[in-house]
Parts: C-alpha cells; sequence; structure tokens
C-alpha cells in the first residue's frame, strides 16, 4: 500500500507526465492537495519535498511549489517512474534499439581522441576486480558512445537507462561480467575506430543480444523492476 507522501508524489508527477501542469507553472497549495487527495498538509509537504529532491519542482521564495524547467538532464527525474513501471526485459528491448543508434552516429563523427578514451576504458577493464567495478566500466563505456553520437537528446535518454540499470540490476551484474563481455567491448572499440558503421552496429547488437539471453534464461536475473 502506498504511503499518503507518495500518493502526493504520484499525483504531481502524473500532472508534470500528461502536461496538464508545464515548467513554469504553480502547483496547487498544499491545502488544496490535502483536500483533494485527503491527506494531510505533512503528508503533503513530504511529497513535494521529494519531488524537490530530484529536481522536478522547487519552492519559491513568498511560497508556493512550481514545476521545474527542464535541465541538461531532465530527463532522469523520471527514473523512480520507470523503476515502478517497467519490465527489466521491456528495457533491455529499448536499450538494444538505443545503443544501436548510438553506435551508428558515434561511428560516423567519433574523433581519434574519443577513441583514446575509449581505449582507456577497455584496457581497465582487462583487470577489474568484481562485478560492481565490471558495471562502472560498462556504463563508461556505453553511455561515451552514446555521447560520442553527438546527439544530447540522445544521451540523456541512455544516461536514464543506466540510472534504471544501477537501481534495478547492479547487484545481479555477476552474470553479465566476463572474459567475453570485454572481447566484445575490443570488437565493438574497432569498428568504431575504423568507422565502419555496419560493423559497429553487427557488433553492438551481438553484444546486446547475448547480454539479453543471459538475463532472460539465468533465474537469478529475472527480476521485475516493479518489485
Amino acid at each position: 500500500m502506498k504511503s499518503k507522501s507518495q500518493v502526493v508524489y504520484d499525483y504531481i508527477e502524473n500532472l508534470v507526465i500528461s502536461g496538464e501542469k508545464k515548467p513554469g507553472e504553480r502547483l496547487p497549495s498544499e491545502s488544496k492537495l490535502g483536500e483533494l487527495l485527503n491527506v494531510s498538509r505533512v503528508s503533503v509537504r513530504a511529497g513535494i519535498e521529494k519531488l524537490s529532491a530530484i529536481g522536478l519542482v522547487s519552492k519559491r521564495k513568498g511560497g508556493g511549489s512550481y514545476v521545474n524547467f527542464p535541465s541538461e538532464n531532465y530527463l532522469r527525474v523520471f527514473t523512480p517512474t520507470i523503476l515502478h513501471n517497467t519490465d527489466f526485459h521491456e528495457l533491455l528491448d529499448i536499450r538494444r534499439s538505443l545503443d544501436t543508434l548510438s553506435v551508428e552516429l558515434a561511428a560516423r563523427m567519433i574523433t581519434d581522441d574519443e577513441i583514446k578514451e575509449l581505449q582507456v576504458i577497455v584496457e581497465r577493464m582487462k583487470d577489474y576486480e568484481d562485478a560492481n567495478s565490471f558495471f562502472d566500466l560498462d556504463r563508461q563505456f556505453h553511455l561515451a558512445i552514446s555521447k560520442y553520437s553527438k546527439n544530447r537528446f540522445l544521451l540523456n535518454i541512455q544516461t536514464m537507462i543506466w540510472d534504471v540499470i544501477k537501481e534495478s540490476q547492479r547487484l545481479s551484474y555477476d552474470t553479465v561480467a566476463n572474459r567475453n563481455r570485454l572481447i566484445e567491448h575490443q570488437m565493438i572499440l574497432e569498428a568504431l575506430e575504423a568507422h565502419d558503421v555496419d560493423l559497429a552496429r553487427s557488433h553492438i547488437l551481438s553484444h546486446l543480444e547475448k547480454i539479453i539471453d543471459t538475463y532472460q534464461n539465468d533465474p537469478k536475473t529475472a527480476i521485475d523492476i516493479k518489485q
């Protein structure tokens, strides 16, 4: 059962997602929200505080809470919603498509200095100590490719997806942390270095298909984000 502050949180979040309340607009007063949702003002304040902590709303001097204007990483404020409402395997399907787009764009635009940055990450992968360190390096590698796509919106979405993976699957990452994954990263890197779009796409798809198969076939990783 939801806490009363979570009821407030979900209600305001839905107002923003639906577009009923737009950036810069003032939210209903605490008393009005309390009356509407049948909760105390203490619960209303607690819900608004949680929304303020993730940057979705802010309080202003003189009173009142307002919907924030989007920032550079504004999509990340919806990570909690995704955690509560998405199956992890659905998320992997989306990641497969977005990683493919990222690597295709990066293969066309990546610079020599950016290749060197990826090489450093892959070299560090060779000496990873545990699943936790592998997760950090894997995240760095794939987000770097998204960054090198030169598409900021794509990078924002990918960052949000990795936030969800971090919250839901990091503890089970030992399943995908192995030497074969290192070889796959090396092959992706070599395709990017050659600016070979088709080969980069082929390698990233193969890499992600194996990860998806691992999560689908290993009972330990069959975790629904909504749980």
